[in-house]
């Protein structure tokens, strides 16, 4: 029976490395990194507070537009997942770390 650390070979002894991207046309042909990572409570405690999402909207009916979120870190993948399945024409155009939102955010 294979287990799930038999599937691949790490190229560093502490279980991290670099594998060729193969799954996403945008980025196919680079490479990503790979590591064990901490569990999750552990990551969502080192995440950053806050997070500033700047998705774009453009469509035949509308004039191209910004949209800026302010996220609480512990909430990021599944903003992002939401965005993801159920944003249509509102697609992400970045992702970065922020210390705090402002007050008009009410962020919670």
């Amino acid at each position: 029976m294979t287990t799930p650390d038999d599937r691949w070979v790490p190229e560093n002894a502490d279980g991290s490395g670099w594998a060729d991207v193969d799954w996403v046309s945008a980025a196919r042909g680079s490479r990503y990194h790979y590591r064990h990572a901490a569990d999750r409570e552990e990551a969502l405690r080192a995440l950053p507070l806050c997070f500033r999402v700047v998705t774009r909207l453009e469509s035949a009916e509308l004039r191209p537009h910004e949209n800026t979120y302010y996220v609480p870190g512990f909430a990021l993948a599944d903003f992002l997942t939401e965005l993801v399945w159920h944003g249509g024409a509102e697609t992400i155009w970045h992702v970065e770390p922020c210390q705090t939102a402002p007050p008009e955010a009410r962020v919670r």
